[in-house]
């Protein structure tokens, strides 16, 4: 299955970045669209973080095959956990983060 596949790649990709990663699937209320979301930590601190994407139900069913689809939707959360990245990386540090790190 496409989904399973590209699932499995977005992860893969994204294990170096993320020490702990869920990606989640369904429809939308409507049954128009699928909603794809990735909850995501860059540490042990589990500072979460959540991108989400959608792709439409007929963007599935083209006689072409849902992976042009797929492929751009894993590729949009790829980008939004590079930005959630690069916004961390400028952020002043919480106390969470500050104790994760080691200081005080």
């Amino acid at each position: 299955m496409a989904l399973e596949r590209e699932k499995a790649l977005f992860i893969s990709r994204n294990e170096d970045r993320c020490s702990h990663l869920l990606v989640r699937f369904g429809p939308d209320k409507g049954d128009k669209h699928l909603v794809i979301t990735a909850a995501f930590a860059f540490d042990e601190a589990r500072v979460w973080h959540q991108v989400q994407t959608e792709v439409p139900a007929d963007d599935l069913r083209r006689e072409a095959g849902p992976d042009h689809a797929l492929i751009a939707a894993f590729g949009e959360l790829d980008d939004g956990i590079s930005t959630a990245r690069i916004a961390r990386l400028f952020a002043p540090l919480n106390v969470a983060r500050r104790m994760a790190a080691g200081r005080t």
